[in-house]
């Protein structure tokens, strides 16, 4: 019985280190080769640099190199070599963790080369792949069976075979699980945390590879066994663990998508509500969405944040929904305006107000539409506020807004040169301007000396 039982281990334990192979050249394909014409050199490549082949190549290499230094200095023979390495448990361990420090260093290494490669996007997602199929190897790696120390082989061959079975089903089940949602991962547009991927797998090779390993020969083998054993279910915790850290991701990408697809939407929608109100006055269509771009580039220029530049490009879109309520003959009126229709004109920033204080949401977005037409000084309007106390945007919309005005055909005249326009800026600024605001007007004007920056 014990022989059919280490017969079928030894069949079961080669069948088990050709799946990792088959495996892990799978897994590298499934989330990385994306090209057919890469096939037969992914399939090289993985075969040739799988943990299997490393630890291989290491080990010889470690064997040759240590061979040749105990000749070389002459220090220990055979002998005394192997009476530290059965009796000294702290020369075990150091060893053992020096091997494992190796061994992992070879594998991040050989990884990264992959990703470049492999133009991966992330370089962390292949380094995860090779310690987790790394973390197999060791895991499937047995102590042979000394009689001697061993009060009862059968249970403990038994124990080593289901070990070796729960293993086996274990990497089926980190393919399945982990590796094909990981491959939705690598086509991601967003950052992952490489600690999440790179550092457990890491951590539990080198543990285990150093500490178990090097204290091996001081065990009996029935708990060497059930350390091998309770290891393997470590294992499944892993797979659960990144099973559910994966699904997390995919689905934190997913609300992500789709938040950017509906802020895409938005932006359409606003840019398409602008055409409309600009396409009331057929002498400034395109205003609106000047007035959003010279903005933004100002609000950089001013060095606000990302997300207020691209605010103040939103309520630039929209500081002249107001106009919706005034008549298309004011608008559109070839003659100098009368008083009462000036006065009509001027109730457009209130309407523009009262129209985007709706959105609850946002409601930053009715700042640059009611106040984008105070003065520095005090005499605009409609609240006639002075100095900073109109809020920073709108102060940014009203420079820009007059710098389209300046620099875009009108009924009544051509677009202005670039030196007046120049000049206007900085004979209102303090008056009707932010001075702050006119200094990064010119400042954008300094760096377009082709004039490029006009309708």
């Amino acid at each position: 019985m014990r022989l059919a039982i280490s017969v079928f281990a030894g069949i079961l334990g080669v069948v088990e280190m050709v799946g990792i192979i088959v495996l892990f050249y799978l897994s590298i394909k499934k989330c990385f080769g994306k090209s057919e014409k890469r096939k037969l050199r992914l399939f090289l490549a993985t075969f040739f640099t799988n943990p299997l082949i490393c630890y291989l190549i290491l080990f010889a290499i470690l064997f040759v190199l240590g061979m040749l230094l105990l000749s070389v200095l002459g220090i220990w023979s055979a002998a005394q070599f192997q009476d530290i390495y059965t009796h000294d448990i702290t020369f075990n361990i150091v060893t053992f963790f020096f091997l494992a420090a190796l061994f992992l260093a070879l594998q991040i290494l050989i990884a990264l080369k992959m990703a470049k490669w492999l133009h991966a996007r992330y370089p962390s997602l292949v380094v995860f792949l090779y310690l987790m199929f790394s973390v197999f190897m060791v895991l499937s790696m047995r102590m042979s069976i000394n009689a001697d120390k061993s009060a009862h082989p059968v249970f403990e061959l038994l124990l080593s075979l289901a070990t070796d079975i729960i293993l086996a089903f274990g990497i089926v089940l980190f393919y399945f699980l982990v590796v094909k949602p990981l491959a939705e991962l690598t086509e991601w547009p967003f950052d992952t945390n490489w600690r999440i991927f790179v550092i457990p797998p890491a951590a539990f090779c080198f543990l285990y590879a150093g500490l178990a390993m090097g204290t091996a020969q001081f065990l009996d083998n029935s708990t060497i066994q059930l350390i091998s054993f309770f290891s393997n279910i470590v294992m499944f915790l892993f797979i659960w663990a990144f099973c559910i850290i994966i699904k997390n991701i995919n689905a934190t990408g997913d609300a992500l998508e789709a938040r950017d697809e509906v802020k895409t939407l938005s932006v359409e929608v606003m840019e398409a509500l602008a055409h409309t109100i600009d396409a009331k006055d057929e002498y400034t269509r395109g205003h609106s969405v000047r007035v959003a771009k010279y903005s933004r580039m100002l609000a950089e220029r001013m060095g606000l944040s990302p997300k207020e530049c691209e605010d103040v490009y939103y309520m630039g879109l929209l500081h002249d929904i107001g106009k919706i309520g005034v008549p298309n003959e004011i608008i559109n009126s070839p003659n100098k305006l009368t008083d009462e229709e000036y006065a009509v004109i001027k109730t457009h920033p209130g309407v523009g107000y009262d129209i985007l204080a709706e959105i609850k949401s946002r409601p930053d977005l009715s700042v640059g539409a009611r106040w984008h037409h105070e003065r520095f000084d005090g005499e605009g309007y409609p609240d006639r506020k002075t100095g900073e106390d109109t809020p920073l945007p709108a102060r940014i919309i009203s420079v820009a807004d007059s710098y389209d005005a300046m620099t875009s055909n009108r009924s009544y005249r051509d677009y202005l040169p670039q030196d007046k326009v120049r000049d206007e800026l900085k004979r209102c600024a303090g008056t009707q301007f932010d001075p702050r605001v006119v200094e990064a007007m010119l400042s954008l004007m300094d760096e377009d000396p082709e004039y490029k920056m006009h309708e």
